[in-house]
């Protein structure tokens, strides 16, 4: 499909048959993201007493903790003045549910529960226009590489959503937009051979996905000695932290800069790179702070379109640094540092085939009986789910969340699932929701090759 017609055509009419006002928010982005610093503060402080004075006046549990504290939205003069208003966290979304959204509801609300990156996966509820922001915000950012809405994509990803029950119905909208699924879940060599025949076949412009599939697909299609198309023009990482010399092998062998996207489900999009290197937050529907008087702290996030269920000072459990510095590339948009987040894994199954460790996090997550959870592999490749569960943890749920990782990892993986009282962190205080042993061993070879070799 011609970028012109997905540009002017395919895409408006999917987002206006989803009621999303993304190309409006695009073009008002376009030209805020030149503004000075001072006039993108004014528009996020006139954003944050909105989102601050409909939080009082049309959610439970804001209502509560504003009165107690005699919080008055209209009487924020300043961000540091937000301090006032506790944290809001995972445990609290997930015991205050009903609370936290506003009776009402906008139009086209949507669930949507997190990867369970800290090992507690939560809920929230999106409306459209946050949705939009998120899309809009994104689309911006490939604009700023050259790779914009309707240019050859592929996104190596995977999730329920993406992979399965739209069947013919996604795979027509995908090709309409120009973009091309490989699914994260399956990274074995057999797999990983026909990604790199399908690459080169549909000469994409940019690619998208996961750091850790991206860094092991390009390990692999280096070792083949692959040749890149030739017509990649950026390659997008999110998901999870891209090491430097990840970063390194990634752009040796698809012939392109890796830009970072970081983010999340629960808080939204949090910043993107411009080419110039610097880490842009998206502040005209974002605001970040960090919890450290100076220097690295943990990352606190309240998105400015969250009507459906307002994200006011969110706990990320991520440790960043802000940049008060101004950018080569002349935005006026804020900046981080750097960003110190979560890093998926995989797990290995005996038949030698690597699965991004989402694949079984997404089945562990829609159980709601399960609080907290945990996977361990071994080195012989046995995997055991540790949970955490309520009293409403049933024999089917159990069977159920057997049968998918089986599904995700074959029937000659030897599964268990463990229910236990508590889930301590590792010794840093990080929380891993996977450990593999196996995989350990299996990737620490590749890397260091690729560390000596960069």
């Amino acid at each position: 499909m011609h970028p012109a017609l997905v540009r002017t055509l395919w895409f408006p009419l999917q987002e206006f048959s989803k009621g999303k006002p993304t190309l409006s928010l695009l073009t008002d982005l376009e030209k805020s993201q030149w503004f000075s610093r001072e006039r993108i503060a004014s528009l996020q402080m006139d954003r944050l007493r909105q989102l601050l004075s409909f939080a009082h006046r049309e959610v439970p549990y804001y209502r509560e903790v504003f009165d107690m504290r005699d919080i008055q939205p209209n009487r924020i003069q300043s961000f540091a003045d937000l301090a006032r208003i506790p944290a809001l966290d995972k445990a609290i979304i997930r015991h205050r549910f009903d609370d936290l959204h506003p009776k009402r509801l906008p139009r086209r609300v949507q669930k949507m529960s997190t990867g369970g990156s800290t090992g507690t996966p939560v809920t929230i509820l999106v409306d459209s226009k946050r949705a939009a922001f998120t899309d809009a915000a994104r689309i911006r950012a490939h604009n700023w590489h050259d790779a914009g809405m309707g240019k050859r994509e592929i996104v190596l990803w995977g999730s329920p959503i993406e992979l399965g029950g739209q069947g013919i119905i996604k795979e027509i909208r995908d090709k309409l937009i120009n973009s091309r699924l490989l699914s994260a879940f399956d990274m074995s060599e057999s797999r990983m051979a026909m990604y790199g025949d399908s690459i080169a076949q549909y000469r994409p412009v940019k690619m998208y996905g996961y750091a850790s599939a991206l860094y092991l697909l390009a390990s692999f299609l280096k070792r083949a000695r692959w040749k890149a198309p030739g017509t990649l023009k950026v390659i997008f990482a999110t998901a999870e932290p891209i090491f430097d010399f990840q970063r390194r092998v990634v752009q040796q062998v698809f012939e392109c800069p890796v830009s970072v996207e970081y983010g999340a489900r629960d808080a939204g999009l949090m910043a993107n790179e411009c080419p110039a290197g610097s880490l842009h937050i998206p502040a005209e529907g974002m605001l970040i702070e960090v919890d450290s008087p100076t220097g690295a702290g943990e990352i606190l996030t309240t998105n400015l379109f969250s009507d459906a269920m307002p994200i006011i000072r969110y706990r990320t459990g991520d440790i960043g640094e802000l940049d008060e510095t101004p950018c080569a590339c002349g935005r006026g948009l804020p900046r981080l540092k750097r960003v110190d987040g979560r890093q998926t894994d995989f797990l290995i199954t005996p038949s030698g085939k690597i699965v991004h460790a989402l694949a079984v996090i997404y089945a562990v997550r829609e159980i709601s009986s399960i609080d907290k959870f945990q996977v361990l592999q071994d080195e012989s490749m046995r995997v055991r789910f540790l949970v955490v569960t309520t009293p409403r943890f049933s024999t089917e749920e159990r069977q159920s969340l057997i049968m998918k990782a089986r599904m995700a990892l074959g029937e000659d993986v030897e599964i268990a699932i463990d229910q236990v009282s508590e889930i301590p962190s590792s010794p840093s205080g990080k929380f891993r929701y996977v450990i593999s042993k196996a995989a350990d061993a299996r990737l620490r070879s590749s890397m260091s090759a690729d560390e000596q070799s960069g």
